[in-house]
């Protein structure tokens, strides 16, 4: 093979992963504009010991590539009053869109105490989740925080 040939095949092979590390990098910088949003929380379930709360999020893409949450892990407040940790699974949210999460948390009676206390003598309760969105890409593992209120 004569050198010309091989020069050209370098370049070729160098174009080639140079574009899918651009592709690789603007999924990245996508993952980083993600807006996270706690949207709603309802009660699922009631046991003898523990009560379950559905958690609904809401993931917006402001991008135009596709974002993929692997997971996330967080914490629920009430009042300010830690409820409990969790991890959310992934997602994929399509470019532009909004994508809804939900996941179920079960909080046992002792720990949801003094928020029931507080939220009954406040006559409400503000939702607060609180954690970080984690992100694998060929170029290396992302990590999203996030601290969204919902308000009554």
């Amino acid at each position: 093979m004569s050198g010309k040939k091989v020069l050209v095949l370098v370049v070729v092979a160098a174009l080639i992963v140079a574009g899918f590390a651009y592709y690789e990098w603007m999924k990245v910088e996508a993952l980083n504009s993600c807006e996270v949003e706690l949207v709603g929380v309802n009660v699922e379930s009631i046991g003898t010991t523990a009560v379950v709360l559905e958690l609904n999020w809401s993931i917006y893409n402001p991008n135009s590539v596709t974002a993929t949450m692997d997971n996330a892990t967080y914490t629920i407040f009430a009042n300010n009053i830690t409820l409990g940790n969790g991890v959310a699974p992934g997602i994929a949210v399509p470019p532009g869109e909004n994508s809804t999460l939900v996941t179920d948390l079960e909080v046992a009676y002792e720990d949801a105490f003094e928020a029931i206390w507080s939220a009954l003598e406040a006559g409400n309760v503000t939702w607060r989740l609180n954690g970080t969105a984690y992100f694998n890409t060929p170029l290396g593992a992302l990590d999203v925080p996030f601290d969204r209120t919902l308000y009554p």
